[in-house]
C-alpha cells in the first residue's frame, strides 16, 4: 500500500504538472525535445509546481473554495488523514475485537483523503496549464522586446535566464521565432559546408536525435557553389560574377546530414514571390483583358547587325 500511495503521489504531483506544463507551453514554440534522466525529470517538474503548489494551497486553505464540493463520504479530511498516515507506518497490524469494522472504516479513510487529494490535484493540475500557457505566449514574444522599455527588459530577461532554457537552440536558430512579429513570415536560408562542397537553400525541415543532437536538414531550392570552376576561371584570367557559380540541384529537397558539415551561415530574407503566369494574370484582369506576349529576348549587337 505505501508503494501505491507513494506511485500516486509522485505522478500528481510532480511527473503530471510538468507533462501538463510542456503540452501548454508547446501551443506557441515546440519545447526541447531530448530523453532526460528521472532526476532532471523530477528536478523540471518541481521546478514548474512551485507556483501552482502555492496558489491552490492558498485557495484551498484560506478561501470557501476548499470546501467544494462538500464530501460526506468517511471520516472528517483531518481524520481520514490520520487513519491513512497511521495505516503506512510500519508495525503491528492492530485490528481490533472487530477487523471488519476497522478494515471498513480504514476503506472510507482512504476514499476520502483521495477525494481530498483529487480536489488538490485538480487545481494543481489547471494552474500547471495555466502556467505553461503564459510562460508559452511570453517566449512566443520575443522577438518583440525593445530593449528601451524596462517591462520589455525585463521579460527578456526572464526569458533569457529561464523560459529559453526548456527551447531547443534549433528551434530558435532555425526559425524566425526570435525577429520580431513584422518578420516572422521571413524564409530562413542557409549556407552550408559539407564535405568540402558549398550548399545554399531555404530551410523547411531538421532532425535532432534523443540527446538534442542536430542530425540533418532539408534544404528547398538547393544549389551547389562551383568552387572549381572558379579556380579554373580564375587562371584563365575570365571574371565573371560570383553569383553565376551557383548550380541548382535537381530534386524537390536536398537532405544534408549534420556530421558533414563543417560550418553554416544563417540569414533571414523575405519570402520570394511566385512568379505570375499567363493564367494568373488573365485570372487577376479578367477575361476580357488584352494582354500582349513580349517579343523573345535577342542577343544580337544593334549597332553592328546588318
Amino acid at each position: 500500500m505505501s508503494a501505491l500511495v507513494a506511485g500516486f503521489l509522485l505522478i500528481g504531483y510532480l511527473l503530471a504538472p510538468g507533462v501538463i506544463y510542456r503540452l501548454f507551453f508547446s501551443a506557441y514554440i515546440p519545447a526541447r525535445r531530448y530523453q532526460r534522466t528521472r532526476t532532471e525529470e523530477v528536478v523540471f517538474s518541481l521546478l514548474v509546481t512551485i507556483l501552482p503548489f502555492l496558489f491552490s494551497w492558498i485557495l484551498l486553505i484560506h478561501t470557501p473554495l476548499g470546501q467544494l464540493p462538500a464530501f460526506g463520504i468517511g471520516p472528517s479530511k483531518a481524520e481520514a488523514y490520520r487513519a491513512v498516515f497511521r495505516s503506512l507506518l510500519p508495525g503491528p497490524d492492530v485490528t481490533g475485537s472487530n477487523p471488519f469494522a476497522v478494515r471498513a472504516h480504514l476503506s472510507e479513510a482512504y476514499l476520502r483523503a483521495f477525494l481530498e487529494q483529487g480536489r488538490f490535484i485538480s487545481l494543481l493540475w489547471l494552474f500547471c496549464g495555466a502556467e505553461g500557457w503564459l510562460s508559452g505566449f511570453i517566449v512566443s514574444k520575443y522577438g518583440d522586446y525593445r530593449v528601451d522599455q524596462r517591462m520589455h527588459r525585463l521579460l527578456k530577461r526572464f526569458c533569457d535566464d529561464f523560459l529559453l532554457t526548456y527551447v531547443s537552440e534549433w528551434e530558435l536558430l532555425f526559425t524566425t521565432r526570435s525577429l520580431p512579429r513584422s518578420q516572422r513570415d521571413f524564409d530562413v536560408e542557409i549556407d552550408a559546408l559539407a564535405a568540402d562542397i558549398l550548399y545554399r537553400g531555404k530551410l523547411v525541415d531538421w532532425f535532432l536525435d534523443q540527446d538534442g543532437k542536430l542530425e540533418g536538414i532539408f534544404l528547398e531550392r538547393a544549389a551547389r557553389y562551383q568552387q572549381k570552376e572558379l579556380e579554373r576561371d580564375r587562371e584563365h584570367g575570365t571574371q565573371k560574377p560570383r553569383d553565376s557559380y551557383w548550380r541548382t540541384i535537381p530534386g524537390a529537397k536536398l537532405y544534408l546530414v549534420a556530421s558533414t558539415i563543417a560550418n553554416y551561415n544563417i540569414r533571414y530574407v523575405p519570402p520570394s514571390q511566385p512568379e505570375m503566369t499567363l493564367a494568373d494574370l488573365r485570372a487577376r484582369l479578367g477575361d476580357d483583358a488584352i494582354v500582349t506576349p513580349l517579343p523573345q529576348d535577342s542577343f544580337e549587337d544593334p549597332l553592328n547587325s546588318p
